[in-house]
């Protein structure tokens, strides 16, 4: 490329260079290879919005539908603007993108934070064919998911099998099951950036030693503001988190308390302390490392990128873990230490979402110790607001 720049000017061009170049994409032996669209190669991607970890379970769900359509996947960058505004990333500089490209039969592409992918590959001929995702209206009409061979079919014949890029609509994880075998591969394969990983266990160590248990404690929107499931979670008190800790046997004597929460009334916490336990959060920790990953990511995303670190603090945890399903960032911890080897969840489903009838088997398991819930009918919810029970 540099050639080409010099060749230009010394040619006469003005001292600018926009390259033509078709992105790489990474692929299973951690090589990068640049993408081929004039040999037949085809993309899929998506739209994700919403936090984090619901973009994360996206993300898990587009892997399997490209490998099926033996698609290459184009990750998105993570953006939120309802309550980020304009800063968006790269999904790469999030996760351990070689990891996932890892397992047989998946290509990705990550879309980087100016849409020069896309840009590069439309230039180059590609079509890019919208399908509709349903979304939460999805949910709440109790529309039926799509079937695995619906989409292989639909995507391997007639005019779909001809988009150069499918792209599907806001928000997959709502239309698409994963099979277990298929989450547990994936979860198997999925790791957060190292330097973020790094970062978050340089915080943690000078203070949680070597063991200690960790909590997930999401109040705010969930509490005052999502009409979902305010009525769920303001059952979730402290008395509910004790009953949870005494079931995991995750008991005062045995070592610090992590707790990552959005609870910034640290008083809430106080019948926690009162049953013995010692608690520490994120402002207890280590502060430089956090600050050095911070400072790398735009500032508008710093809550998300906080609340990743405080998750794989969350997910290393050796004594045990317990959260605040239905939250995803609960339920992706539970899933990586069911796939890794957290204790008493390797002998529990794994969580999938809430969605068309009350709960994912997981998650019953805690709603179940909700006061006053002795059955899943028990579950407070809101008549339409998609909780096919009420």
């Amino acid at each position: 490329a540099n050639e080409d720049f010099v060749a230009k000017v010394v040619a006469g061009a003005r001292q600018f260079h926009a390259p033509t170049l078709l992105p790489v994409r990474i692929d299973a032996d951690s090589s990068l290879r640049t993408v081929a669209p004039e040999a037949g190669e085809r993309f899929f991607t998506y739209v994700s919005i919403n936090g984090w970890n619901n973009q994360l379970l996206n993300l898990l769900c587009a892997i399997d539908m490209a490998r099926l359509l033996n698609r290459t996947l184009i990750i998105p960058p993570f953006q939120w603007p309802k309550r980020r505004g304009p800063a968006r990333v790269s999904v790469c500089r999030l996760i351990d993108v070689a990891s996932l490209a890892a397992i047989r039969g998946v290509r990705i592409v990550c879309e980087d934070e100016h849409a020069s992918v896309e840009g590069a590959l439309t230039a180059s001929g590609l079509k890019v064919e919208d399908i509709a995702g349903e979304g939460q209206p999805h949910r709440k009409a109790g529309m039926p998911r799509w079937t695995r061979e619906q989409w292989e079919r639909d995507g391997k014949s007639g005019a779909r099998s001809l988009a150069g890029i499918l792209r599907v609509t806001c928000c997959i994880f709502w239309t698409w099951s994963l099979p277990e075998h298929v989450a547990i591969e994936l979860y198997t394969a999925f790791q957060y950036h190292p330097n973020l990983a790094r970062a978050a266990r340089d915080a943690a160590a000078p203070v949680l030693g070597g063991a200690y248990g960790a909590a997930h404690v999401r109040r705010g929107d969930k509490v005052r503001v999502d009409k979902a499931y305010t009525r769920i979670w303001e059952k979730m008190t402290p008395d509910f988190f004790l009953s949870l800790l005494r079931e995991e046997q995750l008991a005062p004597s045995a070592g610090q308390l992590f707790v990552a929460t959005d609870e910034l009334d640290r008083a809430w916490f106080e019948p926690l302390r009162a049953a013995g336990y010692s608690l520490v959060f994120v402002d207890d920790l280590e502060q430089r490392p956090l600050l050095r990953a911070l400072s790398a990511y735009p500032q508008q995303l710093w809550a998300d990128v906080l609340a990743i670190l405080e998750q794989i603090i969350c997910t290393e945890a050796p004594n045990g873990f317990v959260g605040s399903l239905p939250s995803t960032l609960s339920g992706h911890v539970i899933n990586m230490r069911r796939v890794h080897g957290g204790g008493s969840d390797e002998r529990r489903p794994l969580f999938t979402k809430l969605h068309e009838l009350c709960c994912d088997e997981r998650t019953a398991i805690d709603l179940m110790r909700l006061p006053g819930v002795t059955t899943l009918a028990d579950v407070p919810c809101v008549p339409g607001e998609g909780n096919a029970w009420c």
